[in-house]
């Protein structure tokens, strides 16, 4: 039986792969910016200096976004 690989994205890997900059992510995560996505996924911490997000709640976020573009 084979599990699915869980690959972590840095920062730096999740502003690219949204193409968007650091203060997007933390103004999503943000409860009192007028931004904030209680749906945005949070990150999860590696060390005490470090955090990373699941690339498959990433993905979900995404394909939820454009989910609902298009029924709008």
């Amino acid at each position: 039986m084979s599990e699915k690989k869980r690959y972590l994205l840095s920062i730096k890997k999740l502003c690219l792969k949204l193409d968007v900059s650091k203060s997007f992510v933390y103004s999503r995560l943000n409860s009192h910016s007028k931004y904030f996505d209680a749906k945005f996924p949070k990150p999860i911490r590696l060390s005490e200096n470090s955090v990373a997000w699941v690339e498959d709640q990433i993905d979900d976020w995404i394909e939820s976004k454009m989910s609902a573009d298009q029924s709008s």
